[in-house]
């Protein structure tokens, strides 16, 4: 209990107007009160209850809330729960007094009490280490076009573009398989989040235009989401359909430059992964790769998150040199340790770490543990900037050679590297 602060939840449609009122006022001029109220009222599986607020015992205001914003993301076919720190925001004569850490524990007790996967931020650099997040999957990055490296198209064009309608839906899910086959990690958006974009979301300056563009003869569609607010002056262009065609992705740029003369931006930035399709063709046109941002993540319980994609890693071990693989797998994160229990190539379980030796030991810190898991980077890339991620013999027997070591293959199997991009939910 805080001496000058109640620290609770969000009660009623009344906290939704006095949550838009704090984050107007911290954030002006952008409209983040209105994001903060759209959510509140109208995001799918979003509860009151996610809304943790800091509020002044004398004058009953607000000074300090954030949401926990529901997602489902997909983890190859693996659905996971997913808990966004999202909209954070202290009033600036209430700041430096410990209330996001206040807050932070009541949101770290909701992510055990709901068993969420993972937590994650798209927060600002060097804050959020202090409450467990990491960098671990990429995030807003920065392809840009040059308006002049795109062709005009002369005549008339192949394709017709027109926005999405909520008839479009069936469609656009359609398309999410598509991009949820082509990135290992991906976000899972059903009909409601899909409704909720094409409505809702568009009465706040975050909100996006979905365009459908449709070939005139043979019918073929694809989609493209320009978003109304972003980084850089560009004309922001985030989510393109995985499985277009070069042909397509032609006339789509040229729809995108006439877009952005129309709109005076001066180039074309694509927030894409830069091998999706569309990446790699702006890229073969002369853009260079982005250097893309990323996500900031926490794994609550790394025990229940390694059960959780049992199946994944069973698969990996199947399709590899240890396909009957029986024995224990130690990760041991210095300070606590998890054994992996396998029999003939099945997870049995997933335990602490006894206190025996265990001779497949792999040795590793735990705030690159969700870079490893999630794909984001292999063992050996996080090694080369930090060595507490090892083998354990490597260092600890340097005489024995490391190729004699099942563990670092068996690191190599079990977490590998993998595309990743998160598409937007509102």
């Amino acid at each position: 209990m805080h001496a000058k602060y109640t620290i609770r939840r969000a009660e009623s449609s009344r906290d939704s107007k006095r949550l838009h009122k704090l984050f107007a006022d911290v954030f002006h001029p952008q409209q983040v009160g209105v994001l903060a109220e759209t959510l509140f009222n109208h995001l799918p599986r979003m509860k009151k209850k996610y809304w943790f607020i800091a509020e002044d015992r004398k004058t009953k205001s607000i000074i300090s809330a954030f949401a926990l914003i529901p997602w489902v993301w997909e983890m190859e076919d693996i659905r996971l729960n997913v808990a966004e720190m999202g909209i954070v925001g202290t009033r600036k004569e209430n700041r430096n007094q410990g209330l996001m850490r206040i807050l932070n524990r009541e949101f770290d007790a909701t992510l055990k009490e709901e068993k969420f996967d993972l937590a994650v931020i798209q927060g600002i650099p060097g804050f959020y280490q202090k409450f467990g997040y990491y960098y671990a999957v990429p995030l807003e990055n920065h392809i840009n076009v040059l308006l002049h490296t795109v062709p005009d198209r002369s005549g008339k064009d192949a394709y017709s573009f027109r926005l999405a309608r909520l008839d479009d839906i069936a469609f656009l899910l359609q398309q999410d398989e598509d991009y949820r086959r082509f990135f290992p990690l991906s976000a899972f958006r059903d009909a409601a989040i899909w409704k909720y974009l094409l409505t809702e979301s568009l009465k706040t300056e975050y909100g996006s235009e979905y365009w459908i563009m449709q070939h005139r003869e043979n019918g073929e569609r694809f989609y493209v989401r320009i978003p109304q607010e972003g980084f850089g002056n560009g004309l922001i262009v985030s989510e393109i359909s995985s499985c277009i065609h070069h042909d397509a992705l032609t006339s789509l740029l040229g729809f995108c430059k006439r877009t952005a003369i129309e709109r005076d931006k001066p180039y074309i930035r694509l927030n894409v992964h830069n091998e999706s399709p569309a990446g790699a063709f702006a890229v073969s046109m002369g853009a260079e790769k982005g250097k893309p941002y990323a996500w900031q993540i926490k794994v609550p319980d790394r025990i229940h998150f390694l059960t959780k994609i049992a199946h994944i890693l069973e698969r990996r071990i199947a399709d590899s040199s240890f396909e009957k693989f029986s024995g224990t797998i130690r990760l041991d994160f210095f300070t606590s340790r998890i054994d992996l229990q396998w029999s003939s190539g099945k997870l049995e379980s997933v335990e602490p770490g006894g206190k025996e030796e265990c001779s497949i030991t792999f040795c590793i810190n735990a705030d690159l543990f969700p870079a490893l898991c999630l794909g984001h980077r292999t063992w050996q890339e996080l090694q080369y900037v930090r060595p507490d991620i090892f083998p354990a013999l490597q260092y600890i027997r340097p005489n024995i050679l490391p190729a004699s070591d099942k563990s670092a293959l068996l690191m190599d199997t079990l977490f590998p590297a993998r595309r990743s991009w998160i598409h937007e939910q509102y």
